[in-house]
């Protein structure tokens, strides 16, 4: 992330821990996609970096998979939340994480793999998980032109807006609800890096695009987009991508609500309606168990629903 990120870079430690006990791991099956399609097409299982990786989610589990990995931040609470957590690489050894942006990620790399008794090897995957739109992306290119190895990755994903499954019960008037917070009450606290994000990538940045400095060392023909649930229209008719709809409590998804930038932005706005009846994500919650037909206040208990995100993974080849 970098200083197009005014938020998630300056996390308090309690805003950090509240982030990693809302925000959950990513669906094996985007793990697996990753892995597969940078083994099949040359790419060696030595060296991971994950970039923008706030507390080490994704960083946890592909690591799995390698010799070694790191993990870099630019905001220190979510990097020393990441070294508490811990991680371990596929032979046992500890993932290393470090304060960096993702702009000057080659450099501190390229320390830190010296400093892990790497020598200077460069990395084989380089990933970014639900970061790249904050990041100065002919910036990122340009770095990692100089740290992925000829053959090796480069894998971004996001996932985007949040939808109902089709089988809740008055789904449209629950739908409506969930946009409502997103497109009408947050409007105001939007970045074009949000944006970015619910547009599941369409305009971001890439290798050959504005000056194509970098086309060289990734070419589009090397490029696959793969995208799942657009517009929450369910890809395999059946449940969200990686057989990952998520039944949650409206408790649940309010908590996870609550680590959206568009609503720290909105609470910072209006500090005087935290924790009240008037809180933006209280009334969207409301507003959803109202459209269940479910009493709200005192005494009323909490309900499920089943929910999901479109979710977009694009992969560079480094030539």
């Amino acid at each position: 992330m970098s200083s197009l990120d005014p938020t998630f870079s300056s996390y308090t430690k309690s805003q950090a821990q509240k982030y990693a006990q809302a925000r959950l791991s990513y669906p094996s099956q985007l793990y697996d996609t990753i892995i597969t399609h940078h083994t099949q097409t040359g790419g060696q299982l030595g060296t991971l970096a994950d970039v923008g990786c706030g507390p080490g989610n994704a960083t946890r589990d592909l690591a799995l998979s390698f010799e070694y990995a790191v993990g870099l931040d630019p905001g220190t609470e979510m990097i020393s939340l990441a070294c508490q957590r811990g991680a371990r690489t596929r032979t046992g050894g500890e993932v290393r994480f470090a304060v960096a942006p993702a702009e000057n990620c080659a450099a501190v790399i390229a320390e830190m793999m010296v400093a892990g008794g790497r020598g200077e090897e460069k990395v084989d995957l380089l990933t970014a998980a639900m970061a790249a739109h904050w990041f100065d992306m002919p910036k990122f290119w340009a770095n990692a032109a100089k740290i992925v190895k000829p053959g090796g990755t480069v894998a971004l994903w996001t996932c985007a807006s949040l939808y109902c499954h089709p089988s809740t019960p008055n789904a449209a008037a629950v739908q409506a609800a969930l946009f409502r917070l997103e497109r009408e009450v947050l409007s105001p606290y939007e970045l074009p890096s949000n944006r970015l994000s619910r547009d599941l990538y369409d305009k971001l940045v890439l290798p050959w695009d504005k000056s194509g400095s970098n086309k060289e060392a990734f070419p589009v023909s090397g490029f696959v987009r793969m995208e799942w649930d657009r517009d929450g229209i369910l890809s395999d008719g059946r449940e969200f991508f990686g057989g990952e709809s998520k039944t949650v409590t409206l408790t649940e998804l309010a908590s996870g609500l609550d680590t959206a930038s568009m609503v720290t932005r909105w609470r910072e706005a209006h500090s005087e309606l935290v924790g009240t009846d008037k809180d933006c994500v209280h009334e969207a919650m409301n507003e959803v168990r109202a459209a269940l037909g479910r009493s709200s206040g005192e005494g009323a208990g909490d309900v499920s629903i089943k929910v999901g995100s479109g979710t977009v993974l694009l992969l560079f080849k480094r030539k």
